[in-house]
């Protein structure tokens, strides 16, 4: 590939924090599988550093080693792998597999989901925080002892999803990182100590692990079409014990109270709009690519060693909102 010089950046924005942003796509109903290969293709050639595949009603393994077939250099991530659909030795053979095929470009985010997604489905979560570690326990010992084929040549890291503080804990003690999702850039202070606690406790090297940072993201230069994006979507996951609970300490008490209160009511407008601005702003990344490069930043500042942008429409086809943000956020012109 050729050398070609990378995008002007803006004051204050360190080029190097900007070279190690990811970017996540997920097969909706307006995002088929040939969509999303075409994207990680072109995420590839621009420069990103990883395309992750959320999972929502989809399997992430089958289309991160889809993404890997397509590509050559880019890593490719789950972000993340629901824990409680698969037997952990199915997960970790699907894992190594796909790091194989891949060439050992496999992150594999792992999380336990939604509870009322997973309730709705016969499953009973338990205790969370036992199920990861025993889930990392069990993908460990398969990537380097007994008879579990492929025997991956590096293992894939693993990178657990992590709201609350006990689990960035275990993130930190267990994990190889951790990806904090819908996180308020308030919130950075508390987990990354809890971060390090949890490194600390196993006697590991806070700096060999890494924090990722998975954003919302709508783009726009109409800031005021993005926000309502942005809050329809809030709206939504602080409705959501695990999410609701963690702004609530982060600062949003008022506005997921509210929120919460007009969903009983099943008003939809209503808790849209007791979203705040200033909730929007910090949880989800709003506005001109411009004004959002300089947000990635400041998400390097806190801690966060990689970005994961998921880019969402405004007014707009979802393979244009993409085609936005791969242009607008890339670290190759």
């Amino acid at each position: 590939m050729a050398t070609v010089l990378p995008l002007s950046t803006p004051t204050g924005v360190d080029q190097s924090a900007m070279d190690r942003i990811a970017v996540a796509f997920s097969p909706l109903k307006d995002a088929q599988p040939d969509d999303i290969l075409g994207w990680a293709r072109r995420a590839e050639r621009l420069g990103f550093e990883g395309v992750f595949i959320p999972e929502s009603f989809n399997d992430s393994l089958a289309y991160a080693q889809a993404v890997a077939h397509v590509t050559s250099q880019i890593n490719v991530g789950t972000a993340i792998t629901n824990i409680y659909l698969r037997h952990p030795t199915l997960l970790a053979q699907q894992a190594a597999a796909v790091q194989e095929f891949s060439h050992g470009r496999l992150l594999l985010g792992i999380g336990v989901g939604h509870r009322s997604v997973n309730a709705a489905l016969g499953i009973e979560m338990g205790d969370p925080l036992q199920r990861t570690a025993q889930v990392i326990a069990t993908l460990r010992a398969a990537w380097t002892k007994g008879g579990h084929q492929p025997r991956p040549k590096v293992p894939p890291k693993i990178l657990a999803a992590a709201l609350a503080p006990r689990m960035i804990e275990l993130a930190g003690e267990l994990a190889d990182g951790a990806i904090f999702n819908l996180f308020p850039l308030s919130r950075y202070p508390r987990a990354m100590s809890a971060f390090r606690t949890g490194a600390a406790r196993a006697g590991r090297d806070p700096d060999t692990l890494e924090v990722c940072h998975f954003t919302t993201a709508y783009l726009s230069e109409d800031r005021a079409a993005a926000l309502h994006e942005a809050k329809r979507m809030l709206a939504r996951y602080a409705s959501l014990p695990f999410y609701g609970n963690m702004l609530v300490q982060s600062g949003f008490k008022e506005e997921v109270h509210a929120i919460r209160a007009a969903w009983q009511r099943k008003d939809v407008a209503a808790a849209e709009a007791a979203v705040s601005d200033r909730m929007a702003d910090e949880v989800a990344l709003v506005g001109s690519p411009a004004h959002c490069r300089e947000r990635l930043q400041a998400y390097r500042m806190a801690g966060a060693a990689r970005v994961i942008v998921f880019p969402n429409p405004v007014g707009e086809t979802r393979a244009a909102a993409v085609e936005r943000a791969l242009s607008g956020l890339a670290p190759r012109g």
